[in-house]
């Protein structure tokens, strides 16, 4: 028997560091543009930048030197971790920190967020790339986009909400010690008080919740039938019926909510065909009916169909239903359902293949969509300051008058903070009932 040859296997290259050194062409790429503008602006009317503009209050030759060296800075970089140079990493390394720190001290300096998140967004990238952090790496774009567009405006408005309101419109907080520690939540305090003797705050909230639940409950029992049924449906309708299903999205929910103006109004269609059409024709039958002449009475007048709670409710309904058919759908067309068959073959009635099989199995569907619905109903404000006509105030309608109206704005981010308290109560549900059940 021959003597097997074995070749040594070469590492092939290594990825992380290939992804860092594009990162790091990227970031020269973007610095030679910035370089390119600054010379042609005495040739074309460029719109200056915030950091050009920081830069134009130093001599030029400072800006030169700025562009041009961290150019070739991410180059040497780029080019080292390209050819895996121990010296690339640890340059690296430093730049991503340097650059980290950098981003911060712009955006507190010059006051421009998108460059300070772009620096900062490609700085720690870089790190993590070096240090071949797999899990990091595969979530950080997420992580980044929650912690700047999520946690840091929520960190804002609290720290908003425990200033107050000067008499000139502006945020101002008491002098920091133990004695004022109470004054900072006093427009949480505000919120839960009475006016005129009269929880004014708790009222908006109850009605903000007691609309929302009910358009949760409502959407959920008539759309999971409706889901159910497309579900059940041939594949061939099941596309149309889906499509059917999200046409409204098609149009803005504001031009939407203008078309139930139109229709709920006193000279709608639906009063035109109450005072008109019916009305009359109830007065031409009046004397050969009591029925007639009773109808003929109670169509004189138009029917209080816009401006109340009623068409608030409506108003999110309509909005909202096709929210709950989409998921429910997409659970329930994953649905395994020769297990309601074995169900059926056990014995199992109809009501407790319902109950027993077909709902715990789309529990997260149900979940899922009760979320979707419950947060955005909570915090709606088109459709009850168009619907309601002023006369039906929920959460979003209050925000929105501190904020714009009173310019009050520390009792404002409370209400905010409260409302945000409230949906992330509702996420947490979500994940605990429905989460871990898939």
């Amino acid at each position: 028997m021959g003597t097997i040859l074995m070749a040594p296997m070469e590492a092939g290259p290594n990825l992380m560091k290939r992804l860092a050194a594009y990162l790091g062409w990227l970031g020269t790429a973007v610095w030679l543009i910035l370089l390119a503008r600054w010379v042609t602006f005495g040739t074309f009317d460029w719109t200056p930048l915030d950091l050009e503009l920081a830069l134009a209050n130093l001599p030029p030759i400072v800006a030169y030197l700025f562009y041009g060296g961290m150019a070739a800075l991410d180059f040497v970089i780029a080019w080292l971790l390209f050819q895996e140079k121990p010296l690339g990493s640890s340059l690296g390394l430093a730049r991503g920190v340097i650059g980290a720190v950098t981003a911060v001290t712009y955006y507190f300096t010059v006051g421009d967020f998108y460059a300070a998140c772009f620096l900062l967004a490609t700085s720690g990238m870089l790190v993590l790339l070096i240090t071949q952090n797999t899990g990091w790496v595969i979530n950080y774009p997420a992580a980044f986009w929650l912690a700047i567009f999520f946690v840091l405006p929520n960190l804002i408005v609290l720290a908003v909400s425990l200033g107050e309101r000067s008499l000139s419109g502006t945020v101002v907080y008491p002098e920091f010690s133990l004695r004022n520690l109470g004054s900072y939540f006093d427009d949480y305090g505000r919120f839960f008080s009475t006016i005129n003797g009269q929880y004014l705050y708790l009222r908006i909230l109850g009605r903000s919740v007691w609309l929302a639940i009910l358009n949760t409950t409502i959407c959920l029992l008539l759309g999971y039938p409706f889901a159910y049924w497309i579900a059940r449906q041939p594949q061939k309708y099941r596309n149309l019926l889906i499509f059917l299903v999200m046409i409204p999205f098609w149009t803005n929910f504001l031009v939407r909510t203008y078309a139930w103006m139109l229709i709920l109004r006193d000279s709608g269609i639906i009063n035109n065909f109450w005072t008109i059409t019916l009305h009359d024709l109830a007065v031409g039958l009046a004397g050969s009916s009591q029925f007639f002449a009773w109808l003929a009475g109670i169509t004189e007048n138009t029917l209080p169909l816009l401006f109340n709670q009623s068409a608030v409710f409506l108003g999110l309904f309509y909005g909202f239903f096709p929210f709950v058919v989409l998921p429910l759908y997409s659970n329930l067309e994953k649905l395994d359902w020769t297990l309601l068959e074995a169900a059926a073959d056990l014995g199992a009635n109809n009501w407790k293949r319902t109950t027993r099989v077909l709902l715990p199995l789309t529990m997260p569907g149900i979940v899922a969509a009760a979320i979707i619905v419950f947060i955005p109903s909570l915090g709606s404000y088109v459709t009850p300051d168009l619907l309601g006509g002023g006369k039906v105030s929920l959460l979003g309608n209050l925000l929105q008058q501190q904020f714009m109206t009173a310019r009050d704005w520390p009792f404002g981010s409370a209400i905010g903070f409260i409302m945000m308290t409230m949906m992330l109560l509702s996420i947490v549900i979500y994940f605990r009932v429905g989460g871990r059940e898939q």
